[in-house]
């Protein structure tokens, strides 16, 4: 796989039209997509009818599907004062959330990628840091899916992300730490360690490719300084606060096989937006 095959974009960036989406990723070369949001609607809840839609589209461009982007454990933990019982919220009712992983298994499998992105379960609603409570909460309800994955034989892809458990740095390597497998990997997010209010430099994240867990990426670029406590603005990956040239050298230097993924977080014009960022992810990928 040449460098430039591993670009890659979440549709949802582009558009909710999904061939649309897909006309213009081929633009800048990509062969392969995340999916996540579709016609408006999360992929963990796409009927067959749905996904052979999708298949349709993909098999026409010559395109796949590499990760399934779902919302797994994207939830409060069943003790946090604000998880519910009843209802159908991906967030609030953990016990719904996790009653995807077959269908999500069963998406994966359809597409014929191992790879499923999963969360590592919200710490704080207000940002508070990890607690030794929620801590082995988390790792007590994990254990199950993950002997599930390697029985399955699917990859987990740990998204570092804001107000999860594996949220800030220091978190994210004790979850590794912690919890090993060969079943579960790092779907490494500078932007989101950056809305932690991590410096984002190559040093800060060295240790996940020394420790060889790197094994997607998403990428977004943001404006400014922070908004409020905690978030920014996002725009054209290649113009923001992230040395991403730097990222993807460091990244290519280690030898790392896998996709780097656009997820813009653009508030306005994400079509433009995207395709700023992918011709520049492109032009870098030429490069190197």
């Amino acid at each position: 796989m040449s460098k430039i095959d591993q670009l890659c974009v979440i549709t949802d960036e582009i558009s909710q039209d999904f061939e649309h989406a897909l006309d213009v990723a081929t633009e800048y070369g990509v062969k392969a997509v995340d999916v996540r949001m579709i016609w408006n609607k999360n992929i963990a809840l796409f009927s067959d009818e749905e996904l052979y839609r999708l298949k349709e589209a993909l098999d026409k461009r010559n395109m796949k599907v590499i990760v399934i982007t779902g919302p797994f454990a994207k939830c409060f933990l069943p003790s946090a004062r604000l998880s519910r019982k009843k209802g159908k919220s991906f967030m609030f009712n953990p016990t719904y959330n996790l009653s995807l992983f077959d269908r999500i298994v069963e998406i994966s499998d359809f597409f014929k990628t191992p790879y499923i992105r999963v969360f590592s379960f919200v710490r704080s609603l207000l940002g508070k840091p990890v607690n030794q409570k929620q801590w082995d909460e988390m790792k007590s309800l994990f254990e199950p899916y993950i002997k599930k994955a390697e029985s399955l034989g699917k990859i987990f892809l740990v998204e570092n992300d804001l107000g999860m458990n594996a949220g800030k740095i220091k978190d994210t390597k004790r979850f590794f730490e912690e919890i090993k497998s060969d079943s579960v990997k790092l779907l490494l997010d500078p932007g989101n360690f950056w809305m932690e209010k991590e410096e984002i430099v190559p040093e800060a994240i060295e240790w996940f490719y020394e420790q060889d867990l790197v094994a997607h990426q998403h990428i977004k670029d943001p404006f400014g300084r922070y908004l409020g406590k905690i978030a920014g603005k996002f725009g054209v990956v290649g113009e923001g606060e992230i040395d991403y040239k730097a990222l993807f050298k460091q990244a290519i230097d280690h030898g790392f096989k896998g996709y780097f993924s656009l997820e813009t977080h653009a508030g306005k014009n994400k079509e433009e937006v995207s395709k700023k960022s992918l011709e520049n992810m492109a032009n870098w990928l030429k490069e190197l």
